[in-house]
């Protein structure tokens, strides 16, 4: 019996610096694991703040239109059709908006009973309209598999110059003189073309337009 205990107290001793050993792997694999997660973590929050990075471009846009006059200005001026270009900054830091400079050409001729009434054989009205333009994408809202949504707004100098027979001096309409309007419309973008339809305001020759325009990447940043 006493022989008995003796091996047991033996072995008891003798297990004791395997269990501090054994005790010690355990603290330093726990170790080893917070670090690494720890390290881990800083890791993916790092990649998720560079993929954040901000993404920017600028845009040529070309392109032209219908132009419908409306109210008075329908009296003096036909359908006719005009060209237009914009550069435009488009950035993740700012989306949904788009913001553009733009420029646009339109030329009307006058109705045959316009001219009858004034006594003309010519008359043109030319409007070069310079400004800027804001759109603003539907995406998140209207969300669709083929087209992207948009509104746009604009403000714009227009400079206008008629043309009519020099001998004329009864036409109260001068030759040149220059308007702000403002435009408001509804878009949609199909691959690298928008499509929309604007109305612009301008006292005295308001219009209603249809366009097209393509973009082309210039710059990206």
């Amino acid at each position: 019996m006493i022989k008995y205990r003796a091996f047991i107290i033996g072995i008891f001793l003798l297990s004791m610096p395997l269990m501090a050993q054994l005790k010690e792997n355990i603290h330093l694999k726990d170790r080893y694991i917070n670090n690494y997660s720890k390290t881990n973590f800083a890791d993916s929050l790092k990649k998720k703040l560079v993929t954040k990075k901000s993404i920017s471009a600028i845009f040529l846009s070309v392109g032209g239109g219908i132009s419908v006059p409306l109210d008075t200005f329908k009296t003096s001026a036909r359908v006719t059709f005009g060209i237009l270009g914009r550069l435009e900054f488009s950035s993740t830091s700012i989306f949904p908006f788009v913001i553009g400079a733009q420029a646009d050409y339109f030329s009307y001729n006058a109705p045959d009973e316009f001219k009858t009434i004034n006594l003309l054989t010519n008359y043109k009205t030319k409007i070069l309209g310079v400004g800027l333009n804001i759109e603003y994408s539907l995406a998140k809202i209207l969300r669709s598999s083929f087209t992207m949504p948009f509104l746009t707004v604009d403000v714009k100098t227009n400079m206008i110059k008629r043309e009519y027979d020099d001998s004329d001096t009864t036409l109260a309409l001068p030759r040149s003189e220059s308007k702000i309007s403002v435009g408001a419309g509804f878009g949609m973008t199909l691959f690298i073309f928008d499509f929309f339809v604007k109305y612009n305001y301008m006292k005295n020759n308001s219009f209603i337009g249809v366009y097209t325009k393509t973009k082309i990447p210039i710059i990206r940043f």
